[in-house]
């Protein structure tokens, strides 16, 4: 197959080894490769595994390298929004690292191995550097990480034990790109995402395995909508260019629809979708201030390199972009979990979040064709989960101990200071029960004390410390929400 490298802003075609997204003529980020002979005549190598098997869709190399990667699952959710939409799910934390830039990486290291480099460099917020990692330990090249300070500590962890060497540089991954690109040296690889155009080509397979797969179901007369979430957009973009190519390649039966396309970006991180939605230009939001999110590492990213890509796939698609908050993705997360068996990371259940907010606002139509890219597994940053789950432990508990200094407030102001009337004040708002229970938690803290009385009926008293609860419970509300 005829491949050339082509700047699409000014169409020159450019030096077959050059890997950078930049024109050396005209410095627009638009080199890509590009395919003259894709038509319908190609077929997939069914002799070949994950996705090598399409081979001929992909740049060509002398010597290349696989751990086994693609061929992802492809399923119907068993019973997320099953009373409103056909949910299909692309379960991408299967490949062999736990994310979908395992599809990435092998063209990086194959590209590298070709070239017989002995180093490769790249920036990563975690789950590029622990898949090049894994690859580059296969090749037995010397793999350099710059890796935000946000990354978590499950990918770092990869990453060691891979043997690369991992070099902390910045707050998010603009920063360490920064470094990435002073990196490059004589006989070293760069295989950032954002400087290499291999990335698109790799990512873009998950597009052939979802036209395959789709066909094996037989509730799948149309696929409506792909759910994709956006860090730097390159993945989206990816997935509208594999889209289109599997349907010049006759993978997608020509006269079928291509899906809508949905973007999600998480709160703070959001500026294809506020440029999409507003029509102005992507904002450089460098000099702004970080929004502490934690969560969604993966898709931190303040200015993303594909940003204007993604926006224009978007539109070519008919789809939209949404935001969704640190809150909505934790929810995401464990309904995945809860009702499907599939353990994601927090970036990836970004889609979930999306789908949820869609259908309650009747964007998503009922009975709607709706397939999520699920892009990593939660085992990337389970900390980040488990610290998310405890943190909403403690909410519930504030609100219990919320309950306690409204019974504590009831006794010290006279208005009653016996289980039933305590009841009764609080607007029998939870059971009498648990009225009893509260009391007797109260005097195991000693914040209340039982009034001696010949009375059959316990009767109670605030105590000094159970006043000064009172007195700090402003503050206390605020260090705990």
């Amino acid at each position: 197959m005829n491949e050339k490298i082509i700047c699409q802003n000014c169409q020159a075609e450019l030096y077959s080894l050059q890997r950078s997204l930049t024109c050396p003529q005209c410095s627009s980020n638009s080199v890509e490769f590009l395919f003259d002979s894709l038509n319908k005549y190609l077929k997939v190598n069914e002799k070949e595994k994950g996705i090598w098997r399409y081979r001929s869709f992909l740049p060509n190399f002398t010597k290349t390298i696989t751990l086994g990667e693609g061929q992802t699952p492809l399923r119907k959710a068993l019973h997320l929004f099953s009373n409103k939409i056909d949910l299909y799910l692309k379960i991408e934390g299967s490949n062999p690292t736990g994310s979908y830039l395992d599809r990435v990486s092998p063209l990086m290291v194959s590209d590298a191995m070709s070239r017989e480099m002995q180093s490769l460099v790249c920036a990563s917020d975690g789950n590029l550097g622990a898949s090049l990692s894994a690859y580059c330990a296969a090749a037995q090249i010397k793999c350099f990480c710059v890796t935000p300070k946000s990354t978590s500590p499950e990918k770092r962890t990869q990453m060691s034990a891979f043997g690369a060497d991992v070099i902390d540089y910045g707050e998010t991954i603009d920063d360490s790109l920064d470094l990435a690109k002073k990196m490059i040296e004589k006989g070293r690889y760069q295989a950032t995402p954002e400087f290499n155009i291999l990335t698109i080509e790799g990512a873009k397979t998950i597009s052939f395995e979802i036209a395959e797969q789709q066909q094996t179901f037989d509730s799948i007369e149309q696929l409506d909508y792909i759910v994709v979430p956006m860090g730097s957009g390159g993945l989206l973009y990816s997935l509208w260019k594999g889209l289109k190519q599997a349907k010049k390649i006759n993978l997608i039966p020509s006269k079928a629809k291509l899906p809508k396309i949905i973007g999600v970006q998480v709160k703070g991180y959001d500026t294809i979708t506020k440029s999409f939605d507003s029509g102005d230009p992507l904002q450089d939001s460098t000099k702004k201030k970080l929004v502490k999110n934690q969560l969604a590492d993966a898709i931190m990213v303040r200015n993303p390199t594909f940003g204007e890509k993604a926006i224009e796939s978007i539109k070519e698609s008919n789809g939209i972009a949404i935001t969704v908050s640190e809150k909505d993705i934790i929810s995401a997360s464990k309904l995945l979990g809860k009702k499907e068996g599939i353990f994601a990371e927090l970036s990836s259940a970004t889609v979930i979040a999306a789908v949820d907010k869609l259908t309650e606002e009747k964007i998503l139509l009922q009975n709607s064709s709706v397939l999520a890219i699920i892009t990593a597994s939660g085992l990337k940053t389970s900390r980040a989960f488990q610290k998310s789950t405890t943190q909403d432990k403690k909410v519930e508990s504030f609100r219990s101990m919320g309950t306690k200094v409204e019974i504590l407030r009831i006794i010290d102001s006279g208005e009653s200071n016996f289980g039933y009337g305590i009841w009764k004040s609080l607007g029998q708002s939870i059971s009498l029960q648990a009225i009893y229970q509260h009391l007797k938690e109260l005097l195991n803290t000693t914040l209340i004390a039982e009034l001696e009385s010949d009375d059959r009926q316990k009767k109670y008293v605030i105590s000094t410390k159970g006043r000064r609860l009172i007195e700090k419970m402003g503050e206390l509300e605020e260090l705990l929400v």
